[in-house]
């Protein structure tokens, strides 16, 4: 599903929809980098309240929560939400939500992040945090093709061609390139032939054997 769609906002909103579905979850989200204001942008979400749409909008990259997942990398897990207060949260609380999850979307880079959460304990397995981990790769990966062949354009710049940079000879500026020679300007090897008069000589030797054994 992730492969097939170049539209960003309907394929968040499947893979949302998958999610809830087969994690057998009730809130699940994804926030996206807006590189113009280096910000965090709730792109979209399900389970939500009123609340909660406001405290995720409230969370910028140097937040806790942001700091962690965009800024670091890495992937937070709160299995008891009523014991925890680092990170803020109380809309999640308040709806009744018991434990959450996030991972960011990564690929050569973060592109934002991906939120799980359940009002059920049970629902937090093992496996669930390296599955949410797996699936916000494929939902980065998939923003970053969007972005490349068609719809919203990828959040960051991207990298100009050589072409686009002043048509520069040198692609990887400290790296020494290779000039490749067409093969048809290579000289041609001389072929071995046989010395001037061998066959001739062999001939007569040929012949005087045969004499010497009439």
């Amino acid at each position: 599903m992730l492969s097939l769609s170049n539209e960003p906002q309907r394929l968040l909103n499947m893979t949302l929809d998958t999610l809830a579905q087969v994690l057998e979850i009730e809130c699940c989200w994804v926030q996206t980098i807006n590189t113009a204001e280096w910000s965090l942008h709730l792109a979209a979400e399900r389970g939500f309240s009123s609340g909660m749409r406001r405290e995720i909008a409230a969370v910028e990259m140097g937040h806790g929560f942001g700091r962690q997942v965009v800024g670091a990398g890495n992937s937070i897990v709160i299995p008891d939400l009523s014991r925890d207060g680092r990170y803020g949260l109380s809309s999640f609380r308040a709806a009744g939500y018991r434990w959450l999850v996030a991972a960011p979307l990564m690929t050569y880079r973060v592109h934002g992040l991906l939120g799980v959460a359940s009002r059920h304990k049970k629902r937090l397995r093992k496996e669930t945090a390296d599955l949410v981990a797996v699936i916000a790769g494929l939902i980065g990966t998939a923003l970053n093709k969007a972005g490349l062949y068609g719809g919203t354009p990828a959040p960051g710049k991207m990298e100009k061609s050589p072409d686009e940079a002043g048509h520069s000879d040198q692609i990887n500026p400290g790296v020494e390139t290779v000039k490749l020679t067409d093969p048809r300007e290579l000289p041609e090897e001389n072929a071995s032939k046989p010395a001037e008069g061998a066959f001739h000589k062999h001939v007569h030797k040929m012949k005087a054997f045969r004499r010497l054994h009439h």
